[in-house]
């Protein structure tokens, strides 16, 4: 199997790194991963400047660019075929609407509109523990239910605790958070409360991280959903 290995934090990401050494008891692993960290860059492409690549050692790019480009030069620049794609270990959750901004989740994307069966892992920040102990009983799992589609992206997250209780299917679910912004001299802080866990539906991503477990979730590489198509032409008629 030839698996090509991206992320968004880097190509000496840790996270990158540990994904490595497993992947490479699964098959022939080429990395291609930016050279400085690109979070939250979703699916942004580099289309206005040339790319600098740097070949780190065989089968190891750093693209100074975007997780979205490093999956395009992969594709299309190192004119490889992969049959499977890797992105990851994010060094931190992707749940709920924050995977329309993670470059992890990005990147993926960029390679599952190629057809390509895509998997993208992340870990609690600053622990990758869960991953490293539970990342063959997680590839098992998806391998005896045949998980892995080129229709979908797997977004697979692991909880904080040590052991997770299981593995969940789940669903992406719109949490209904607090924002706010924080005025800190000429400039403004980010913030925002989360919605309450009690409040979340039980399949929904970030409450089976909150309940302890793995979750793995489908996210569609599509944007177009045909019912609001219909809708909106029922409306036009």
């Amino acid at each position: 199997m030839k698996i090509l290995l991206i992320n968004d934090d880097g190509y000496q990401a840790e996270g990158l790194k540990i994904l490595y050494e497993k992947l490479q008891k699964i098959g022939e692993v080429t990395v291609v991963a930016p050279f400085h960290g690109m979070s939250a860059k979703s699916v942004s492409l580099t289309i206005t400047d040339a790319l600098t690549v740097d070949r780190i050692a065989d089968n190891v790019y750093a693209v100074h660019g975007t997780p979205a480009d490093c999956a395009m030069f992969a594709l299309f620049g190192l004119n490889q075929k992969y049959d499977l794609v890797v992105s990851g270990c994010n060094d931190g959750l992707n749940l709920s609407y924050d995977v329309l901004f993670s470059g992890t989740i990005g990147g993926a994307l960029t390679a599952s509109i190629h057809k390509i069966k895509t998997v993208a892992f992340s870990s609690p920040h600053h622990n990758f523990t869960p991953l490293i102990d539970h990342f063959e009983e997680v590839w098992e799992f998806i391998n005896k239910y045949d998980l892995l589609s080129e229709d979908y992206v797997l977004n697979v997250n692991f909880p904080k605790n040590i052991p997770p209780k299981g593995i969940k299917i789940g669903r992406l679910y719109c949490r209904s958070d607090n924002h706010y912004f924080i005025k800190n001299g000429d400039t403004y802080l980010a913030q925002r409360d989360f919605e309450d866990s009690k409040n979340l539906p039980p399949d929904a991503d970030t409450r089976q991280i909150l309940d302890g477990y793995i979750s793995i979730v489908p996210i569609s590489r599509l944007p177009f959903d045909p019912r609001f198509y219909e809708q909106i032409a029922k409306k036009v008629k």
